[in-house]
């Protein structure tokens, strides 16, 4: 059960940092623009995400791992508020309903929790002859 959510919480974060770069206008549109270099931030972002997808299967560190991706979620969540709030995402040029930038504002708080789950769990958790699941 665990790695079902560590691949689907690795591969999420793997599209969405790829996407920090292949649609990097949109990302920047989400950035508030009283934050100085708003490009720098988008691509750091996605360079992190990145980053955590594949730290999310190394085995040493995977407590840090959990609490610095659970931090990372926390910082990026007012950039989601100012997404919704302004209507800032697009769709093949086409704005996204505003109720829809609402209603992910509390996915939010699983991808926070998940990230602390999914990296609580490791091989010398598990007994012995005992997959990981």
């Amino acid at each position: 059960m665990i790695t079902m959510f560590r691949t689907i919480y690795s591969m999420i974060l793997f599209v969405a940092g790829v996407l920090h770069f292949t649609q990097e206008k949109i990302f920047r549109s989400i950035v508030p623009k009283f934050l100085p270099f708003r490009r720098l931030i988008v691509l750091v972002s996605g360079v992190m995400e990145l980053a955590f997808s594949i730290l999310l299967w190394v085995q040493k560190g995977q407590k840090l791992t959990g609490k610095l991706l659970a931090l990372f979620m926390i910082i990026i969540f007012p950039a989601n508020i100012y997404m919704a709030a302004k209507n800032r995402t697009y769709i093949n040029g086409k704005k996204i309903h505003p109720i829809f930038l609402w209603l992910r504002l509390p996915l939010q708080i699983p991808l926070i929790l998940g990230a602390l789950y999914v990296t609580n769990h490791t091989k010398k958790d598990v007994e012995p002859n005992k997959p990981l699941s």
